[in-house]
């Protein structure tokens, strides 16, 4: 019999395909999605595949729930403070109303201390939880390619993993519930590594060369060039887009990106490594706090960071990092690149969570 699900984050860009995915078998189906109400083409495709699914669209948490026929809750929605609201709201709804406990699986990407505290304040209501970052971008999504990281019960992994296997690519990590969340992080300390590379390479190819950022000359120069020993899949997946065609507005949104920096710095530093590993993500941080201030209500990707680096930018981005960056102290150089932040993204960031921070 097939899990029924009601999803929070289901018009975003990593949970909305598997409206389409999970028809290709009878393991899992939504009965529920929330509808937050935002108008544009792009959701109003998920909402049209989500009805196509067979999940009535709702606008608020308490429809959400119903009557609490269901086996589970799925929430794909923000960080770590967007979703602590999110927790607080629905489950007090939960306890209310559903005569059996569902489980509930956090497929956001949050700190490792969110998913711990989460797990015990839960534990404490008698809810299965579970985190499952999802990683490999909106194209994997689409593509049912992303790798799905999954960690905590291994009872409750043997339970999804038919369905999850139809989403993307599975694996589990082991019985710590902060386990997935850690992989999530690891694999963002090569993709912002990997990124601050080839974009400082193309800054630097601009200036040796005397040539635009942009180009088809440009991108068949890194084509050729990222081939070699200091190859990264950052060209392939953001840069190339910005080189080759001129767009800025599209992969790893910097709103997002800024905050995943973040966390990584932050499970360095709680893990007693080497500043060499933490500080590179606080520039990284820095730099996007620079271009979310600078642009603000501008989509742009990561990407964009290049522009930053050339000779005629680069006045903004350094002061910034001069003030935020201090080897002596990656403590207060990470608190320095909250601090920098749009309040909006601030808020989100929450970064010390406790089980107590969980109850209303």
């Amino acid at each position: 019999m097939a899990f029924r699900l009601v999803g929070i984050g289901g018009l975003g860009l990593m949970l909305s395909p598997s409206a389409k995915h999970l028809a290709k078998g009878e393991t899992a189906r939504f009965i529920r999605i929330h509808d937050r109400g935002t108008m544009d083409q792009r959701r109003d495709r998920c909402r049209q595949a989500w009805k196509e699914h067979g999940a009535e669209l709702v606008g608020d948490y308490q429809d959400l729930i119903g009557d609490g026929d269901f086996d589970g809750v799925v929430v794909c929605a923000g960080k770590n403070g967007d979703d602590l609201e999110i927790f607080r709201s629905i489950v007090p709804l939960i306890k209310k109303r559903c005569s059996e406990s569902p489980f509930i699986l956090h497929l956001s990407t949050v700190s490792s201390g969110f998913a711990e505290a989460a797990q015990a304040f839960l534990a404490e209501e008698g809810l299965e939880y579970a985190n499952y970052p999802l990683t490999g971008g909106p194209a994997g999504a689409e593509a049912g390619t992303m790798l799905i990281l999954a960690s905590g019960d291994p009872g409750l992994y043997e339970r999804l993993e038919p369905a999850l296997s139809l989403m993307g690519k599975p694996k589990f990590f082991g019985e710590r519930v902060t386990a997935g969340a850690e992989v999530k992080l690891i694999g963002q300390l090569m993709v912002f590594n990997g990124l601050n590379g080839i974009c400082s390479a193309a800054a630097l190819k601009s200036a040796c060369f005397q040539e635009p950022l942009t180009g088809a000359d440009q991108a068949d120069f890194f084509d050729f060039l990222n081939g070699g020993a200091g190859g990264t899949r950052q060209w392939d997946v953001a840069l190339s887009k910005a080189v080759r065609d001129d767009v800025w507005d599209q992969g790893f949104m910097l709103q997002h990106a800024v905050v995943d920096a973040i966390y990584a710095a932050r499970l360095c530093q709680e893990k007693g490594l080497s500043a060499l590993t933490s500080m590179p993500m606080i520039s990284t941080g820095l730099a996007f706090s620079h271009l979310l201030n600078k642009y603000p209500g501008t989509p742009l990707a990561t990407h964009a960071v290049v522009r930053e680096m050339l000779k005629e930018n680069a006045a903004g981005i350094d002061s910034l990092l001069q003030e935020g960056m201090d080897y002596a102290n990656p403590g207060a150089s990470l608190k320095k690149c909250i601090a920098s932040l749009p309040e909006k993204i601030r808020k989100t960031v929450c970064l010390d969570v406790d089980q107590e921070d969980f109850k209303n």
